[in-house]
């Protein structure tokens, strides 16, 4: 008995520090150039690069279905895969890392609400693994539409525009 407890919690153990760090979204919390911890490839043409993603949990019960009450969804940054390369740093090029992040905090948003509002069946499960793989091919659409939009934050003009338009978003207003 002993020896089988101990051998979960080593297997624990190394799941939770081999588990890359994410740092949740969060308004009060801007980000740092600190927090781009990545190496750039020598591949990578861009400036700086920003990985975030969305992260789920929930709870379902004996028969399939999702206990919508038990929903927990966060838009994360990883900063061991996010990059800058240290000569392009300025404050102009991390507010427009800062948007991608918070692009992503607006489609863990949208999925909360496609969650709240859909109707499960007993294959919860399935469907809402569906319910993520939309919102997260519209994120991505969206990531790639910044980034030409802006020329990859060349464009100030249409980078303030960007940035007005996710505030709005932020807000819960989506009309453009």
């Amino acid at each position: 008995m002993n020896r089988v407890f101990i051998i979960l919690i080593a297997i624990a153990f190394v799941s939770v520090s081999d588990a890359p760090e994410r740092l949740p979204w969060h308004s009060q919390r801007i980000l740092q150039w600190s927090d781009f911890k990545g190496t750039p490839s020598s591949l990578e043409r861009w400036a700086a690069s920003s990985s975030t993603g969305i992260s789920q949990g929930y709870a379902s019960n004996g028969e399939g279905y999702i206990d919508k009450a038990s929903l927990t969804v966060t838009a994360h940054f990883y900063p061991e895969y996010s990059w800058v390369r240290h000569q392009e740093k300025s404050k102009h090029l991390l507010a427009h890392e800062q948007t991608h992040f918070d692009i992503t905090e607006v489609y863990a948003r949208k999925l909360e609400d496609k969650v709240a509002a859909f109707t499960f069946t007993s294959n919860s499960l399935e469907e809402i693994k569906m319910l993520y793989k939309e919102v997260e091919e519209e994120r991505i659409a969206t990531q790639k539409l910044f980034d030409k939009e802006t020329k990859h934050s060349i464009d100030h003009m249409k980078e303030v525009q960007w940035e007005l338009k996710v505030a709005r978003w932020l807000k819960g207003n989506f009309q453009d």
